[in-house]
């Protein structure tokens, strides 16, 4: 082992696109010492992602060196990074469903990773009901992954990731989509698990409260780590000079400055003080709000439903109405059955007891074929994974989702929606070198491109910083406002902050 569990140095990372090619880390330089807990922040786009996937050994630096639990990653061949990943790297997903088999219970998922390290499974089931009990989830041993609520799912998923003991782990917003005492319950599992073994925990969310388990926080701009700071001083924030001599200012420090495009460095009391030296452009003027159209009658209902997943009941006499011209949230702790709630209304699950109703036409008298046809009709869903067609480009996916439906091509549509959300400068980029905010608003473009009746959306907001999550809550606040009916799972206030209606389930 090297002192540092994690050493980047002049790192670049780039990507093929069409006529050129996209750099996604810009001479990126970051020591993590062993054993430290490290929160990394950054806007959508900013390389967070790329940063984690390059430390994992799936994406290959294009130049710069990188090493990872005293791992030289520069030039390693492929045997190297699966051994890397197998023994020594721990990863959190954001999505629990990705880390856990839903074929096998909790036990054998935490000791998947054993097992394909050459473990015997009787020994590994034996260390792994150790973690799972070590971590205070031994009560779940037994279970499936489809009967764990979202919070339970991703602790089960983190003590998969840790069971085998592994020097570093990389978590990639492990609680985008849970609930604040489900995220914390994350949090502090990640945190004392990592302790317990003594491994390196670099962490990347936009959730500002993960902080409260970081001895440091960095955050990463165009690239390049920008700016860094203790939780405990969370106001003595540095600039970060890289070894290109590159230093990125904040937004609020060039506004504050009164500068765009030029700023003065003033050296005064051993310190540097920013001074606008170009002050140039206008603040752009508020849009005028979009007349609202008053909610009409339901376009979808539900009417005193109930389902239950074994002995658990997920909800239980249900009545809900989602109408046209509003934007309907279900929020709720995870597990409560928000996701659940947008199924039964789709027609993808049906309900032990009562009704759905869908444009009118109850959903438990058609069969498989011909609610597939309802809701080519009248739904657009996007859900959490936003399943893509990775090789296309942005406009290529939204212009494929029309011709799906049927409908004519429509250019200046498409671009109105991509505009809205600030996806203009990545239309012709493939999705699959889109950051994960990113394709989730590829996804709900996507979602509006079609012009359905209804909107339904799982936590669209999941994988947004805070400036894109604002940008994308107006853009379905405005969807409703002409006419359209859209319904949302969400923990985000956000969110609620433009929401006509909202349900909280128990």
């Amino acid at each position: 082992m090297c002192a540092n569990a994690v050493e980047v140095a002049d790192l670049f990372c780039l990507y093929p696109v069409p006529g050129g090619t996209v750099a996604a880390l810009r001479g990126l330089s970051l020591s993590v010492a062993a054993g430290e807990r490290l929160v990394v922040h950054g806007p959508n786009g900013s390389g967070k992602t790329t940063l984690l996937r390059v430390l994992a050994g799936e994406v290959a630096p294009s130049a710069g060196t990188v090493s990872v639990a005293g791992v030289d990653l520069a030039g390693a061949d492929e045997t190297t990074r699966s051994q890397l990943r197998l023994t020594r790297l721990g990863i959190v997903d954001q999505h629990s469903a990705r880390a856990l088999r839903p074929e096998i219970d909790v036990t054998d998922n935490v000791g998947l990773q054993l097992r394909l390290a050459g473990v015997r499974r009787a020994d590994a089931r034996r260390r792994a009901v150790e973690a799972l009990d070590r971590l205070d989830l031994g009560h779940l041993a037994q279970r499936r992954p489809a009967t764990l609520s979202g919070g339970e799912a991703q602790r089960v998923a983190v003590c998969a990731a840790l069971a085998h003991e592994p020097t570093v782990v990389l978590a990639d917003e492990p609680t985008g989509e849970l609930d604040l005492a489900s995220a914390d319950a994350v949090y502090e599992l990640l945190a004392s698990a990592a302790a317990a073994i003594g491994a390196t925990l670099l962490l990347v969310t936009h959730d500002h409260r993960a902080a409260r388990i970081a001895d440091r926080v960095v955050r990463i701009r165009d690239g390049r780590l920008s700016e860094q700071w203790a939780p405990h001083a969370p106001d003595d924030e540095l600039l970060v000079v890289d070894d290109r001599g590159w230093v990125r200012l904040p937004e609020s420090m060039r506004r504050d400055a009164g500068a765009q495009r030029a700023v003065r460095a003033i050296a005064t009391d051993g310190r540097i003080v920013l001074d606008g030296a170009d002050e140039v452009g206008v603040a752009a003027p508020n849009p005028t709000p979009t007349a609202r159209t008053a909610p009409s009658s339901p376009v979808a209902e539900l009417h005193g439903v109930r389902v239950a997943y074994g002995d658990r009941i997920v909800l239980n006499d249900l009545d809900l109405d989602v109408c046209a011209g509003a934007l309907t949230l279900i929020r709720g702790r995870s597990g409560s059955g928000k996701s659940t709630v947008l199924r039964v209304l789709t027609g993808l699950a049906d309900p032990d007891v009562g009704q759905a109703v869908l444009a009118g036409v109850e959903l438990g008298t058609l069969h498989r074929s011909a609610r597939a046809d309802l809701r080519r009709e009248h739904v657009a869903v996007a859900g959490q994974g936003g399943a893509l067609a990775e090789p296309m480009d942005v406009i290529e996916n939204l212009a494929l989702a029309r011709v799906a439906r049927g409908l004519a091509p429509d250019p200046d549509l498409i671009d109105k929606i991509v505009e809205s959300l600030s996806l203009t400068a990545l239309r012709t980029r493939a999705v699959r070198l889109l950051s994960g905010g990113e394709r989730q608003r590829v996804a709900v473009a996507r979602s509006l491109v079609v012009e359905r009746p209804l909107v339904v959306l799982d936590e669209p907001t999941s994988s947004q910083d805070e400036a894109h999550a604002e940008i994308l809550a107006r853009v379905l606040a405005e969807a409703a406002a002409v006419g359209r009916a859209v319904l949302c799972a969400t923990h985000d206030p956000v969110l609620a902050a433009v929401a006509d209606t909202a349900r909280t389930l128990d």
